[in-house]
């Protein structure tokens, strides 16, 4: 399975909230969890601002980078996402999605989720991701 996670979900990962469960799934052999350059920059930024200092400490910002490196798979975005959504600047997850593309879009930005889909991509939020993980048989 291709998946694609939005920025919110790496960052509450690194934070420690509620997604744990995220490890087990970063280890899973049939999911596969794409990034790109330009989401890498975006997760750089959001947790270089001041509120995070504390909550994520250098070593784990370090060593997130780290992981996503040896865990997730880097890819080009070749396709420009056609969609009307209210946040523009999410509008580089779309395309990434198209892109590889992906099995589903997993996000907790209500932005997104509002949109339940594009192109033929379900939306889903996190919860629903790991129940769908739980129906699926290898």
């Amino acid at each position: 399975m291709k998946v694609l996670f939005d920025t919110n979900l790496w960052v509450s990962f690194m934070i420690g909230k509620r997604l744990s469960s995220i490890a087990e799934i970063l280890c899973d052999s049939n999911v596969e969890i794409y990034i790109c350059e330009q989401q890498i920059i975006e997760i750089q930024k959001v947790i270089s601002r001041p509120k995070f200092d504390k909550l994520i400490p250098a070593v784990t910002r370090n060593n997130f980078f780290e992981m996503i490196f040896d865990v997730c798979k880097m890819c080009d975005i070749t396709v420009r996402a056609d969609s009307k959504i209210r946040d523009e600047n999410d509008l580089y997850l779309l395309s990434m999605a198209e892109s590889v593309p992906v099995d589903c879009i997993v996000s907790g930005d209500k932005d997104l989720t509002d949109l339940g889909s594009h192109a033929l991509i379900p939306i889903l939020k996190y919860n629903e991701f790991v129940d769908l993980l739980k129906n699926i048989t290898y």
